[in-house]
């Protein structure tokens, strides 16, 4: 129950570390928790830039008792933190035990020294999300929440247990140095800990083949995958080290496995997985485990010819996605983790930029489950801090280069057991002035991602030129034309033109759309006036996707964005503090008209949808389009049949235009009959002709 019942303050406060300090005035609150779901959501007042924003950015204070039993003295006691925003201060019985700093990576501390067992032990936690030049993102077009709101884990370990390491993984490595189709080799690697005062003599086990699968999502049907679940236990092999560990330090293990004709983990087809557990046994006694699932998989990226995935041709396309929510901020739960992934799934991709930040360990743990592509990344985003050269920095920009390589390799190590993560992103639009100082240091950054994983890609997002000559694997454009300049029929012209000497993708693209704001021939809007029409969304996703579908070499295309975000400085499309690209609005309650345009491309599940359908009003000649993947579709208006179009016969893929239909004065019964594989599917709707 250690998320629950926390007393909290928003301020400044003297001593609140201390035991005898009062805090029956605070109000009480659970974790996850953020103390800016509200303020971090509405906007600015007065405020005209995205950086001028009014929500608290300052110290909150957590404080919490809990009893240990004395039988717990011999327990090693670990707090982890999956996310706190973004220094975190702690202090146990009034004694300070450390310090971290960033934002979106876990941490851990061991508390065992200040704890008193067979008594009340107070933990308070002070967190700041105040703009420092010392940790990225300085700034950035996203609300930076503060607050401990991702869930507090209370470890409690033997004093012979598996090392979380000094990044505060779960204690377990799995590498996959060979894969194909007849061979692959899974080495899985750990620390043992010995914190008593004698040598110890260990057995230790390693397994792999057993069943170790995720909880499954609610909100998702899994048939496509239940033949390939059956069979996750095909192969299962032991082994087992005898080793000693000396008094009071620590062991490194390792074993290796040779699997014959593995099992791939081949995206959303056949995201097969195998278990792999690790156990600590003395004297015939499990002293700790730690488990965890590999996929097997092996992918190459080609700048002419894009991604491929286990020696295939698989070119990624998907969505951006921002972790927080309506009302909620970024202090959500698995169950919100569920719901914004089965809306991601549903849509078809295979693809996921987890931007701007680490994310969730959940979430990945879902794109592993089902098979989902993962470009993961740092938060250096648009702004270096500090002053100076690279060489010869001050000391705020020496500190930001420290807890930004610190943030990387806590990203990697953390998640690098993931086979969904193919690539670790280093940055995103850092600006072109910056360029003295990026040169070099995405050149470290690249190299501290080799050093730590051999294995995956580097990556990085610009919106200029200036970053070819950045250091990284991989180049991806954000680029927003029809939005931000150009024509949104542009996007294709731009990517040929802007291509560079290594694999090239589109990292972000999009458009604002309000889905309570409508045009039925809408013009391009100003991207910071207040009418964002969701038919301009729309027509430019179309562009967009036509564009894409033409060019085989990009590697990656990810919509910006998935869902609607909180951005307190944005005061546009009539939705102050909210960014309002969304193909999904910010309460996940309503889909717009692209997000079922891209289904109609990307998605395998018979799907019909009549566009425009809060656009009521129409005129008594309109156009009506209706997106589908099936075979063909029939029109009918009041019931009385216009006309059936086969999909072979439409200029672009899953976009179907039936044009000057005529609606009589009052209400009009709109339904659209795809048909796929003799089965047929429907939608409805009902327009208005005055």
């Amino acid at each position: 129950m250690i998320n629950t019942e926390w007393k909290f303050y928003k301020g400044r406060m003297d001593n609140a570390f201390a035991k005898a300090f009062d805090d029956a005035s605070w109000a009480t609150v659970n974790i996850p928790h953020t103390w800016n779901n509200i303020d971090g959501q509405n906007g600015t007042v007065g405020g005209k830039d995205i950086n001028d924003t009014d929500y608290f950015r300052g110290d909150g204070w957590y404080r919490k008792k809990i009893f240990l039993d004395t039988d717990e003295c011999d327990k090693i006691i670990y707090l982890r933190f999956q996310g706190a925003n973004m220094q975190t201060e702690i202090f146990v019985n009034g004694i300070f035990v450390g310090n971290h700093k960033g934002g979106y990576t876990a941490f851990s501390f061991n508390i065992t020294p200040q704890l008193k067992f067979g008594s009340e032990n107070l933990i308070a936690i002070k967190i700041n999300n105040e703009r420092t030049d010392e940790i990225a993102p300085i700034t950035a077009d996203f609300t930076f929440y503060g607050g401990i709101y991702r869930e507090l884990e209370l470890i409690k370990k033997e004093k012979l247990h598996f090392s979380f390491g000094e990044h505060a993984t779960r204690g377990i490595k799995i590498s996959t140095p060979v894969v194909n189709e007849e061979k692959a080799i899974c080495e899985i690697s750990a620390v043992v800990e010995n914190n008593t005062n004698a040598d110890k003599d260990l057995n230790i086990l390693a397994k792999i083949g057993a069943d170790n699968i995720p909880a499954e999502n609610p909100y998702i049907n899994k048939t496509d995958f239940d033949n390939s679940i059956s069979k996750r236990t095909e192969f299962s092999a032991e082994l087992c080290s005898k080793i000693t560990v000396a008094a009071n330090t620590h062991k490194a293990v390792q074993f290796t496995f040779e699997i014959d004709n593995p099992h791939l983990w081949n995206g959303r087809k056949d995201p097969y997985l195998y278990g792999v557990s690790l156990e600590i046994e003395q004297d015939g006694r499990i002293i700790d485990t730690v488990v965890d699932s590999v996929g097997l998989r092996y992918f190459n990226i080609d700048k002419n010819e894009g991604f491929f995935l286990n020696g295939k041709s698989y070119p990624l396309r998907g969505v951006s996605r921002h972790q927080d929510r309506e009302k909620l901020g970024n202090a959500i739960t698995n169950n919100e983790h569920n719901e914004d992934f089965a809306i991601i799934y549903d849509m078809g991709v295979n693809a996921l930029r987890l931007a701007h930040y680490p994310q969730a360990e959940y979430f990945y743990r879902l794109c592993d489950y089902y098979g989902i592509v993962v470009w993961a990344e740092i938060p250096v985003v648009d702004l270096i801090g500090g002053s100076g050269t690279f060489n010869n920095p001050d000391n705020l920009r020496k500190e930001f280069f420290n807890t930004t390589k610190q943030q990387l390799r806590e990203m990697i190590n953390q998640n690098y057991n993931h086979p969904s993560i193919i690539c670790w992103g280093i940055q995103n639009e850092i600006q072109n002035k910056f360029d003295d100082v990026m040169r070099p240091f995405t050149e470290e950054l690249h190299s501290i991602s080799k050093s730590e994983d051999k294995y995956r890609y580097t990556t990085m997002a610009t919106n200029h030129r200036g970053a070819f000559n950045w250091k990284s694997d991989l180049m991806a454009w954000n680029v927003y034309p029809g939005w931000y300049g150009m024509s949104r029929k542009q996007l294709g012209y731009f990517m040929d033109r802007n291509r560079c000497n290594r694999p090239t993708g589109i990292s972000e693209y999009g458009a604002g759309g309000n889905y309570l704001q409508h045009e039925i021939k809408p013009k391009k809007p100003k991207h910071n006036g207040q009418w964002h029409p969701e038919e301009y969304q729309t027509i430019s996703h179309e562009a967009f996707l036509k564009s894409i579908n033409e060019r085989s070499y990009l590697w990656c295309t990810f919509v910006w964005n998935m869902f609607d975000f909180g951005s307190d400085g944005r005061n546009e499309g009539n939705r102050p503090g909210m960014n309002d690209k969304g193909l999904v609005s910010f309460d996940r309650k309503v889909k717009k008209d692209s997000y079922f345009l891209y289904q109609s491309n990307w998605s395998e599940n018979p799907m019909v949808h009549i566009t425009g359908k809060r656009l009521t009003e129409r005129r008594k000649r309109t156009e009506i389009k209706i997106y589908s993947n099936c075979e063909a579709v029939t029109l009918y208006v009041n019931d009385v049949k216009i006309k059936t179009i086969e999909a072979s016969c439409n200029r672009q893929k899953g976009i179907f235009i039936f044009k000057s239909v005529k609606l009589i004065r009052t209400k009009n019964a709109i339904k659209a009959i795809a048909k796929y594989d003799s089965k047929e599917y429907c939608d409805s709707t009902e327009f208005l002709c005055k």
